[in-house]
C-alpha cells in the first residue's frame, strides 16, 4: 500500500473517529437536555423557595404548600398619629396562580440553545420567579374601616337655643378620621407576596367639621315672621294634642336644602304617645280620634312659614271649612297619606320656635332678618264660589210625631284661592297664587219624629138597673 494510500485511511479513521465522539457527546447532551424538558433547571426560585428539577406537578405543590402559608404570615403595619394597627394577609384570603408561577419558572431558559441549555443544568442559574398575589379587596376596605372607626372622632354639631327672642348658640366640636379610601390605596400599592419584605403604611388624621356649625347657626339673627290661631280652652283633649304637637316641632332647626315634614315630626298621635281623643274630619263626618286639633298646629305653621316666603312642597286643604282658619288658608294632615312640608330655600339656617300661650297657638320662624330685604308677607284669601248645604231629614221613631231635632248642624262649602301677598314699605308690590282649594258642604241632619201620640180616654161609670143611694154615714 502506497504512503498516500495509508495516510488517507489513518485521516479517514480519525474523522470517523472525531465525528463518532462528537456524535456521542451532541447525543449525551441532547439526552441531558431533553431529560430536562419537563423539569426547571436548577436554582430557579420564587421567593427563597427552589424550584430546580422539579416537575410542573411537583413545583405547583411546593407554591400552594410552602410559599402561600409564608404569605399568609405576613403582616402590614399601619400607623395612624400614636397607634399601630396589623393587617395579616392571612385575613385578606391571599391566593397566587401556582400554575402561572410554575410555568414561567419551567419555561426560563428552555428558548436557549442545546449548549447553553447544558450549561444552565451543570452549573445552574440564579433566576427568581415572581408571582401575582390575589386578595379580597373588599377585606381591604373592611380594615381600613375599622382602623378609621379606632381613631376618629365623632364631631358634635353646633347648637342653638332660643329663650323668647334671646338667641344663644354652643359652638361645635370637630371630628377627626382617616380618608379611608388613601388606607386602602396605599395597602394595595404595598401588597407583596415576598415573604421577607417588610411593609409599612402611614396614614395622617384630618379634621372634618360636623354639618352645623357655629358660623352657620350665627346667620340666625332674629324672627322672620310670626303667626298665631285661637282655640277654646273647654275642650282639654284637643288643648293637650295642640301643645303636644306644638312641642315637638319647637327647637327644629332647618339647614339650607333641608325638608320638613309635619307627619315625621310630631310623630305618630296614639295615646301611648300622649295624644287624646278629640273631633277629626273623616271624610264629610266630624268623628273623635286621637290627636284631633293636631291639623290646627299644621294650619298656624303653614302660615308663620310661606309668611316667611318659604313655598310647601306638600300641602292639602281640609275637605271642609275649619273655625280656626279662612277657606284657602288651611294645612291639614292625616298620618300616612297626607303630609305638610317644605324645604329650607334660604342659604341659611331656619329655626322654628312653637308654643301655647293662653288660648293660641304660635309659631315664630327664625332666620336671617336680612334676608328678607325690608319685605312682609301675608297670606290672604278669595272665596270664588259658595256651596250651600241642604236639610237632611231622617224619621226618629222614638220622637213623638211633629217634633224635629237637629242632630248635626250644616256648614256651607266653598271654592277659595289663598295668595300670598308682598309689601315693601307698606306698599303692595306683589299678589301670587298659591292654592285653588275646594271645600264640601256639610248637609244639616234633622230627625224627625214619627210616633204617635194616642188621645187620652175618659172613664164611663158603671150603672145598674135601679139607683142605690148610699146609706148615711153618722157624723163623727
Amino acid at each position: 500500500m502506497s504512503k498516500n494510500k495509508k495516510l488517507i485511511i489513518i485521516i479517514a479513521t480519525i474523522i470517523i473517529l472525531i465525528a463518532g465522539i462528537t456524535f456521542g457527546y451532541f447525543t449525551s447532551v441532547k439526552n441531558k437536555v431533553d431529560s430536562w424538558a419537563d423539569k426547571i433547571y436548577p436554582g430557579v426560585q420564587a421567593y427563597g423557595i427552589d424550584l430546580g428539577g422539579k416537575t410542573k406537578e411537583e413545583a405547583v405543590n411546593i407554591i400552594n404548600e410552602q410559599l402561600l402559608p409564608l404569605i399568609g404570615d405576613k403582616v402590614i403595619t399601619v400607623t395612624v398619629g400614636d397607634k399601630s394597627f396589623e393587617l395579616k394577609y392571612s385575613d385578606i384570603t391571599p391566593s397566587v396562580s401556582a400554575d402561572e408561577t410554575v410555568e414561567q419558572a419551567l419555561d426560563y431558559g428552555k428558548d436557549k440553545k442545546m449548549l447553553e441549555k447544558k450549561e444552565m443544568i451543570e452549573d445552574g442559574v440564579d433566576y427568581k420567579v415572581d408571582t401575582v398575589l390575589s386578595y379580597d379587596e373588599e377585606k381591604v376596605k373592611e380594615f381600613a374601616n375599622s382602623v378609621n372607626d379606632q381613631v376618629k372622632v365623632e364631631p358634635v354639631d353646633a347648637k342653638i337655643s332660643i329663650n323668647g327672642t334671646n338667641i344663644s348658640i354652643t359652638p361645635e366640636t370637630i371630628g377627626k378620621n382617616i380618608n379611608v379610601d388613601d388606607l386602602c390605596n396605599k395597602i394595595k400599592e404595598c401588597v407583596d407576596p415576598n415573604p421577607e419584605k417588610v411593609e409599612s403604611v402611614t396614614v395622617e388624621l384630618q379634621d372634618y367639621s360636623p354639618r352645623i356649625t357655629s358660623v352657620d347657626l350665627s346667620k340666625i339673627n332674629g324672627i322672620m315672621s310670626s303667626y298665631s290661631t285661637s282655640f277654646s280652652t273647654g275642650d282639654s283633649g284637643r288643648v293637650e294634642n295642640l301643645r303636644i304637637a306644638s312641642g315637638y316641632i319647637n327647637g327644629t332647626l332647618l339647614m339650607p336644602g333641608d325638608e320638613f315634614s309635619y307627619n315625621n315630626t310630631i310623630g305618630p298621635t296614639t295615646p301611648e304617645r300622649g295624644y287624646k281623643e278629640a273631633n277629626t274630619y273623616v271624610g264629610s263626618k266630624i268623628v273623635p280620634g286621637y290627636g284631633g286639633g293636631v291639623c290646627q298646629v299644621s294650619s298656624t305653621l303653614y302660615r308663620a312659614v310661606i309668611q316667611a316666603n318659604i313655598r310647601s312642597t306638600e300641602r292639602r286643604n281640609h275637605s271642609m271649612t275649619v273655625g280656626y282658619a279662612k277657606p284657602g288658608l288651611d294645612a291639614t294632615v292625616a298620618a300616612g297619606y297626607i303630609d305638610y312640608k317644605f324645604v329650607n330655600t334660604y342659604d341659611f339656617p331656619v329655626y322654628i320656635q312653637g308654643y301655647l300661650s293662653g288660648n293660641q297657638v304660635v309659631f315664630n320662624i327664625f332666620g336671617n332678618k336680612e334676608a328678607m330685604g325690608g319685605k312682609t308677607y301675608e297670606l290672604v284669601n278669595e272665596i270664588l264660589e259658595t256651596y250651600n248645604y241642604q236639610t237632611e231629614e231622617v224619621q226618629d221613631p222614638t220622637l213623638a210625631e211633629g217634633t224635629r231635632v237637629v242632630t248635626s248642624s250644616g256648614a256651607n262649602g266653598c271654592k277659595a284661592s289663598g295668595y300670598l301677598v308682598t309689601y315693601e314699605n307698606g306698599v303692595q308690590v306683589n299678589k301670587e297664587l298659591i292654592s285653588t282649594d275646594v271645600y264640601s258642604t256639610r248637609n244639616q241632619i234633622v230627625s224627625v219624629g214619627t210616633k204617635k201620640v194616642e188621645a187620652p180616654t175618659v172613664p164611663t161609670p158603671e150603672t145598674t138597673p135601679e139607683e142605690v143611694a148610699p146609706e148615711e154615714t153618722p157624723a163623727a
